[in-house]
């Protein structure tokens, strides 16, 4: 699902392709975007398990200013607020669980701005 989700933004142009997940490697550059999976539960019945799933997925938007990390932000909420398939997977909606600011001093120089965003994604399999 985060690959899927990672190619969406790309695909809708969010921080101008530079979307990973887990990590930003060292040394890349500004604009970009983390996703990081928090929480990926596996629902189940006696029946089985159930197909349609919410995961929290944590969002850094990071830029050098507060102004585009905020717009990066956005961009992905609207991105994921909308329905969609992608990848094989049917995404459901996204809805914001919550949204932090923050800023890092590189020792490179300069400052990365960061929002943050919680989201809960429902996803599925594409039939």
């Amino acid at each position: 699902m985060s690959a899927a989700l990672r190619d969406r933004l790309k695909a809708d142009g969010v921080a101008k392709g530079a979307v990973y997940r887990d990590e930003r490697p060292q040394g890349s550059t500004l604009p970009a975007v983390v996703l990081l999976v928090v929480s990926d539960p596996r629902p189940s019945t006696h029946d089985g398990r159930q197909a349609l799933r919410k995961t929290r997925v944590q969002i850094d938007c990071m830029a050098a200013s507060r102004g585009e990390a905020d717009e990066i932000a956005e961009a992905v909420i609207q991105t994921a607020e909308q329905p969609g398939t992608v990848s094989g997977v049917r995404f459901s909606r996204a809805f914001v669980d919550s949204l932090r600011t923050r800023s890092d001093k590189p020792a490179s120089g300069g400052t990365t701005f960061i929002t943050s965003l919680d989201l809960m994604v429902w996803h599925q399999p594409a039939a």
